[in-house]
């Protein structure tokens, strides 16, 4: 046992006496992968949304075809799919520190009647919800029921059976789904379209009212049901009113004749200023930086960002004399956030990377002008192409 214990104690001896530099050096800690940093919302006078349109899912490379075609207006992200948490995430980002403090998503149903099925729903369920940052963006969505046959209702108990319960569930509940007055929003693409699909305008009528009430009783306040719309037709509005709807917006204004910037400006607000001087049905105002169509057809027209920041600039004023208590005076809606491919898009791309979201920070945030706006590229991380690369050379 001494022997032992004497050996033990030359051993710890001779270990003792190793210079340090001839020790094996201990593992250096693996570095943390970088992540979108969190985001530093930039506070606003009024809520300003953004039309989200999701699209860009990983299996559809081919919707990126029109932007190949325009490469200006190659998103920062590259052709992403949309599906990934970190996507959300800088967008989010990107939105909340201009002032964006929520996104419209469309919204598409995949057959009517029967449990509910979706397409293009990634960016919600597979982005957003699993998103680090979900918490600090609001969101709503816009029933793209425009596929007739395909992706309305078929009567009113697909509606309130199917159709809101899975609403109600997957998205009023979600403590990010935007809510005023404690109702859910939920915008409408085409209203009219429920005419057919529920057997009038008095069914409809009956049915939007019955969806106020199961949200009542769900605990909220209602649901405020918005109607889009684009022209400049009194018996449109008028029947949106018919069908009970609580207010208008529009996707997008039409506007005519490929105009230059000022001409692209004026039109927009005339057609603000007119739906309110009808005074048939409230409007929520929308304004838009672009529009090309999907194959470059019709009225082609872009905003540089010192004229878009001119029309937000004039859009709010205009908003400021809305009703004091109305959605109308307490937000407003900007086409689009990134529909790349019609040529509306504020998210920064390759042409004017930050400008369009400058513009809408300078216009309606109350934070300092100075500010950092970060890339993907800053930080080593992206590209997000990798998948779009992957399935076109498939397709080859």
């Amino acid at each position: 046992m001494k022997t032992t214990a004497l050996a033990s104690c030359l051993c710890v001896v001779l270990l003792a006496a190793i210079p340090a530099a001839a020790q094996p050096a201990a593992p250096a800690p693996a570095a943390s992968k970088p992540y979108v940093p969190q985001p530093k919302p930039a506070a606003t006078d009024i809520l300003v949304g953004a039309h989200n349109c999701p699209l860009w899912e990983a299996d559809r490379p081919e919707l990126w075809a029109q932007v190949v075609k325009h490469p200006e207006r190659t998103p920062a992200l590259g052709f992403y799919s949309q599906e990934k948490p970190e996507i959300a995430d800088w967008e989010t980002k990107w939105a909340v520190e201009h002032g964006v403090s929520f996104f419209v998503y469309c919204w598409y149903r995949d057959g009517q009647g029967g449990p509910v099925k979706m397409r293009f729903s990634s960016a919600i369920h597979q982005a957003l919800f699993k998103s680090r940052y979900v918490s600090n963006m609001k969101f709503t969505i816009m029933w793209e029921n425009q596929a007739r046959g395909k992706a309305g209702v078929a009567d009113e108990a697909d509606l309130m059976n199917n159709l809101l319960p899975f609403w109600m569930d997957s998205y009023f509940r979600h403590p990010s789904y935007l809510k005023m007055d404690n109702k859910p929003l939920l915008f409408i693409y085409r209203p009219e379209f429920l005419v057919q699909d529920l057997g009038g305008v008095d069914k409809v009528r009956a049915a939007l009212d019955k969806m106020r009430s199961a949200c009542r009783k769900a605990g909220f306040d209602g649901l405020y049901i918005l109607g889009e719309y684009r022209g400049l037709d009194p018996k449109h509005l008028t029947l949106m009113k018919q069908l009970g709807l609580d207010y208008t917006f529009a996707y997008c204004w039409h506007v005519q004749g490929s105009p230059k910037p000022d001409r692209a400006v004026a039109a927009q607000l005339d057609c603000i200023k007119r739906t309110q001087a009808m005074n048939i049905l409230p409007q929520v105002a929308t304004v838009s930086q672009g529009w090309s169509g999907w194959r470059d057809e019709g009225s082609i027209w872009k905003l540089p960002p010192a004229d878009y920041k001119t029309l937000l600039q004039k859009a709010k004023a205009i908003v400021e004399t809305f009703p004091a208590q109305s959605l109308g005076r307490r937000m407003i809606l900007l086409d689009n956030w990134n529909e790349w491919s019609e040529g509306h898009y504020l998210a920064p791309h390759r042409e004017y990377g930050f400008g369009y979201l400058d513009a809408v920070r300078e216009v309606f945030s109350t934070a300092p002008k100075e500010h950092k706006d970060l890339l993907p590229g800053d930080l080593g991380m992206g590209p997000y192409d990798q998948e779009y690369k992957k399935r076109m050379g498939q397709k080859k």
